[in-house]
């Protein structure tokens, strides 16, 4: 549970395609790994390469946006006659090679090659395993081709956790051009799935690097954001002021928790609750106020094993965070949405109503009021800047009527940053206001919980924040080097005030999923407070997101740095406001 997001550098988009991860320093964690999933069905359709395209491997990938690619079914379907030419090719050796009365013969199964390989050569396996694999992916298979003809051998290959090659317990590793491959029996080359790529093959033969969000696991959370069709309605939306029931209190240096500061509660005993037993199912008529007197109380109060509203079951329970399984699996965190506006100076007075909702405002020392309603849930319905002198700037707005997403008729996800070097403050701004290439807007749900949404706009990494392990405390050092990133962002808050940042946490797959989410949520809103505290971004126009290690850079398991990270994605352009 300990394994958790350290921010990798942030990376020039134009950078060779194919990354070298570093393996991690920190310790493994205790609790086990959690399984593969398999993959949602919206993959980005890849381009086999050009009849005549070289053989020797090709350069690094263009540096230009990619928007041309169309979404594809869930298996990329081959085109062109190049990629028939090649299935029948290895179709051809692969009967020639095995016995005619013994047709299903082991996938795996390889061929002799055609000629020898030259000493720590590599060969290209012909069973059917790869034919099938070529066939749904022929633009990678057309570049790891040409990468064994070019004389590809065992010293240019990167196994995923950055070590060299061959790959512990028969790890996944890549090739200079960006092929993720893995070896047979026999020790030859094949491709790995689709899920396992990192790259895909555009129209001019560009290897483009896939989002982390492409491919990825429906979700019940995903699922009921895609298909809602009405606004969310809660009584404090309409509700009189003072017709709740209010509680109120001034924040002080004592009682507010800096980035500097790490939570008072472990996530190991987090996970195993006050007193490691489950606790019964909660009554029916409870459920809505629940979230609302946990959180009155410290959300740590909701035993774990006990059930919520909508059959969730609670995995992990802190003071600060629950961690909820649904019933595909999935899981869900949820924390006090607030928790960023309660600055030192402030009062905060929250109203609550019979249906489990609340309206929160927090009015700080110069006379401005953010004034939040969440649901019963603890999710933001609305936020609202008013300003000392009566100034009214909307921030959020679930309640908007905003349609159903049909997640096959999106467009391709944003290029994704690829490459090692930190971008400057100048590249900070241009990568933080590129626009997103969509013509409606979601809700913040929608946002969250739609990786196709979300993928609408290129993540940036965060430079040069790292963390202790199962820490989400940030040294002031550390804080410094957010400099070029806060100042960018309050630039933008000051020419538009409506602008919304997504700061997210990232883990690896080591450790416990309920763990690694609550750390990853954590930590982004560390990254959140440092922006804050240091750099005076305003917190209202600030929202954070933990998401574990559900999306990951490198598609591996394991103990992988590059999948420890905290990013940064501007949705103005995507929120209804």
């Amino acid at each position: 549970p300990d394994q958790a997001p350290e921010a990798r550098p942030a990376t020039q988009p134009d950078a060779a395609p194919a990354p070298n991860p570093n393996r991690a320093a920190e310790p493994a964690a205790e609790a086990p790994a959690a399984g593969d999933a398999a993959p949602r069905a919206n993959p980005q359709r890849e381009v086999p390469p050009a009849a005549d395209a070289p053989a020797e491997p090709r350069p690094n990938a263009r540096p230009a946006a990619q928007n041309d690619q169309q979404p594809a079914d869930a298996t990329e379907q081959p085109v062109g006659s190049d990629l028939d030419a090649l299935t029948e090719q290895l179709r051809a050796q692969e009967q020639g090679e095995q016995p005619a009365a013994d047709p299903a013969a082991t996938a795996d199964a390889p061929a002799e090659p055609a000629a020898p390989a030259a000493q720590g050569g590599l060969t290209l396996a012909t069973g059917a395993t790869q034919v099938e694999r070529a066939g749904a992916l022929p633009g990678l298979a057309g570049v790891l081709t040409q990468e064994v003809q070019g004389g590809l051998d065992t010293s240019a290959l990167t196994c995923l956790d950055g070590s060299a090659f061959p790959c512990a317990d028969g790890g996944r590793a890549m090739t200079p051009n960006g092929v993720v491959v893995e070896t047979n029996e026999a020790g030859e080359l094949r491709l790995a799935p689709t899920e396992a790529q990192m790259y895909r093959v555009g129209q001019n033969g560009e290897m483009i690097r896939r989002a982390a969000e492409e491919d990825t696991v429906e979700t019940e959370a995903s699922r009921e954001a895609a298909q809602a069709t009405t606004p969310a309605t809660a009584a404090a939306l309409d509700a009189a002021d003072g017709s709740g029931e209010i509680t109120e209190q001034q924040v002080t240096e004592e009682n507010a928790r800096s980035s500097s500061e790490d939570f008072t509660t472990s996530l190991r005993d987090a996970l195993a609750g006050a007193t490691g037993q489950p606790a019964p199912q909660a009554e029916e008529e409870d459920d809505d106020n629940r979230l609302r007197n946990a959180l009155l109380l410290g959300l740590g109060a909701v035993a774990v094993g006990s059930y919520l509203n909508n059959n969730r079951q609670v995995a992990l329970s802190a003071p600060d965070r629950v961690v909820v399984t649904r019933a595909d699996g999935s899981q869900e965190v949820i924390k006090d949405e607030v928790a960023l506006l309660r600055q030192p100076g402030s009062t905060v007075q929250t109203e609550n109503f019979d249906d489990g909702s609340s309206r929160t405002i927090v009015t700080r020392q110069d006379g401005s009021r953010v004034v939040t309603i969440r649901d019963a849930n603890l999710q933001v319905l609305r936020r609202t800047l008013v300003s000392a002198d009566g100034t009214t700037t909307q921030l959020i707005d679930d309640t908007a009527d905003v349609q159903p997403v049909d997640i096959g008729a999106l467009p391709a996800p944003a290029p994704v940053q690829t490459g090692n070097a930190p971008l400057n403050e100048d590249q900070l701004r241009e990568a933080l206001l590129r626009e997103a290439n969509v013509d409606r807007r979601f809700t913040l749900s929608q946002i969250r919980n739609i990786p196709e949404v979300r993928a609408l706009v290129a993540p940036v990494n965060i430079d040069a924040i790292t963390f202790d392990t199962g820490s989400a405390a940030i040294r002031s050092d550390q804080a410094q080097q957010l400099q070029g990133l806060g100042r960018a962002i309050q630039d933008q808050i000051a020419q538009n005030p409506q602008e919304i940042f997504m700061i997210e946490g990232h883990t690896d797959t080591v450790g416990s999923d309920a763990a690694n989410l609550a750390l990853s949520d954590r930590r982004a809103e560390s990254v959140a407070l440092a922006l804050t505290e240091y750099f005076d971004v305003p917190p209202e126009n600030l929202v954070t997101q933990g998401y574990g290690e559900q999306f990951l850079r490198v598609r591996a398991e394991g103990d992988i740095r590059d999948n420890r990270r905290a990013s940064v994605r501007r949705i103005t352009d995507l929120l209804a406001q």
